[in-house]
């Protein structure tokens, strides 16, 4: 029976829960079989709390219908990651974390506030952008390495996204010049300006 109660809960209630309530959860259920046979009382006060941790969890839930969970994400991202350097496309991400399509893309622009497309787009521009400060590694090398089809594209989608050219920003960057505002999404490029006067 305790294996059953601990296999239901790993199988089902994770999908549901955060990582931080499930391993709550789990640590609560340990307790309660360790006080089972000793104290009945303080395995009931444990099964109590652990009931609680559910059902707040399962109502901050109902506040966020139509968002993915903390798992999902983590899931979606890792994935996204681990496969910049190819194409990914919507049905594939749904698929990994076994939803449908238009589900998935709703659940996901709810979560971040952008099409799953365009999130791909800026960890794109993201990785690529730490290899061009790391490296000296040639444009259409970056842009073959991180899912773009062709310079061109890789191009357009940085400026789109930084303001300037991929070549541009790496001359900046490599001058001192370039100073990204935080707290602005998309990013937007802050040029510092250099002192006019030279002594």
């Amino acid at each position: 029976m305790r294996a059953t109660l601990h296999a239901v809960i790993d199988s089902q209630t994770q999908r549901c829960i955060s990582d931080e309530t499930y391993d709550g959860v789990m640590l609560l259920l340990r307790d309660a079989q360790a006080h089972l046979s000793i104290d009945r009382d303080s395995a009931c006060l444990c099964l109590t709390r652990a009931l609680v941790m559910l059902q707040k969890s399962d109502s901050q839930l109902k506040n966020r219908h139509g968002c993915l969970t903390g798992w999902q994400i983590k899931r979606v991202v890792d994935y996204i990651d681990a496969n910049l350097d190819s194409s990914i496309r919507t049905n594939q991400l749904a698929a990994v974390l076994s939803l449908s399509v238009s589900y998935f893309s709703h659940a996901f622009k709810n979560t971040f506030g952008v099409t799953p497309l365009v999130y791909v787009a800026r960890r794109r521009i993201e990785s690529a952008r730490q290899i061009m400060l790391t490296t000296d590694s040639s444009l259409t090398d970056i842009a073959h390495s991180h899912g773009f089809c062709d310079q061109s594209h890789f191009i357009r989608t940085f400026r789109r996204q930084i303001g300037v050219t991929p070549q541009a920003w790496r001359r900046l960057c490599d001058a001192g010049l370039y100073e990204e505002q935080t707290g602005s999404t998309p990013r937007t490029l802050a040029i510092v300006k250099a002192s006019a006067c030279s002594v």
